[in-house]
């Protein structure tokens, strides 16, 4: 964060030398929660004290700490970049885009964010940067706090969910069911996305990248790109636009789309899942285009067009 010579006034950050600041303290983050990690075993092993590790965890935890506030910056600026939106300073040493002070998501005029963090996910943790207004559901009991701060963060990225779901002809509330699910019920509190862009989603076995938890190198993202939904992409690229959150809303609101594509050219005209959200997140979850090809091809055989009956847990 820095500003312009001549304009104290100035908040903003200069690309892209902000993002190789960002990237190093991911790296930095990175590094030390994995020697904490290390040092603590070996300690453990060695049965002598872990108070060093334990030192060094804590210094990590809030190195991670500022590493999410400088992530959620980041978005912030790469989306005023992507739309043409926000205000920006051209000067003889670059441009500099103005960054207010609060954080991305945008919190609500008034409504300052609570001071008790909920237990999401790492991908989806800058929801507790946002207020939660104390949501109830229909039938009048209110969302837990958890729930409540997924809501935020969901209201806070609506268009952008919206507009991808538009795009493929598929239900906003399938996306968002997808993102939510991982935030609350796979949690994870060191991000895969630590070292996003260097393609290391090719060697580690799973490895998924931003809200929703796109796997990176699976058979379904290549897929996806292959029949044309999203364009081709090396590993490392998909990995830096899938750790921001409209890239990932783009690849899962795609991934719906081709999903909603097959059933309808292999079922035949028997289905019609382009806003059925249990089916949509079933199949998110838990296959990728050719295999849910063949079961219709099965079905097909059988002449058995019964109900389709979703049960994966993301899916109930």
């Amino acid at each position: 964060m820095t500003y312009p010579a001549g304009d104290p006034n100035f908040s903003g950050a200069k690309m892209p030398a902000f993002d190789t600041l960002v990237s190093r303290h991911e790296r930095a983050a990175f590094l030390l929660e994995q020697l904490a990690g290390d040092l603590w075993r070996e300690l453990t092993q060695m049965r002598i004290d872990t108070t060093p590790a334990l030192r060094i965890r804590t210094l990590a935890q809030s190195v991670r700490s500022q590493t999410t506030e400088l992530q959620t910056r980041r978005t912030r600026v790469h989306d005023m970049q992507r739309t043409g939106g926000g205000a920006r300073l051209c000067t003889v040493e670059g441009i500099f885009w103005r960054l207010p002070e609060e954080a991305v998501p945008t919190p609500v005029p008034g409504q300052p964010p609570p001071t008790d963090p909920v237990a999401l996910s790492i991908e989806l943790w800058d929801a507790n940067l946002l207020p939660r207004t104390g949501r109830l559901r229909p039938d009048g009991t209110p969302f837990s706090p958890k729930e409540d701060a997924v809501l935020s963060w969901l209201a806070a990225h609506r268009e952008s969910i919206v507009a991808e779901a538009r795009k493929w002809n598929i239900s906003p509330q399938a996306v968002a069911a997808a993102i939510s699910w991982e935030a609350m019920e796979n949690v994870k509190g060191i991000p895969a996305d630590m070292l996003a862009g260097t393609g290391i989603g090719s060697a580690v076995k799973n490895a998924s990248f931003g809200p929703g938890k796109v796997h990176v190198d699976f058979p379904l993202v290549n897929q996806v790109e292959e029949r044309g939904y999203l364009p081709r992409r090396a590993v490392w690229e998909r990995e830096k636009i899938l750790r921001s959150d409209e890239g990932s809303i783009r690849y899962i609101a795609a991934i719906m789309g081709a999903y909603a594509k097959v059933t309808e050219d292999s079922g035949n005209g028997h289905y019609d899942i382009r806003y059925d959200v249990p089916m949509l997140t079933q199949l998110y979850q838990g296959s990728d285009l050719k295999q849910w090809e063949a079961a219709l091809e099965k079905r097909k055989a059988r002449n058995d067009w019964g109900k389709l009956d979703p049960q994966n847990p993301m899916a109930l």
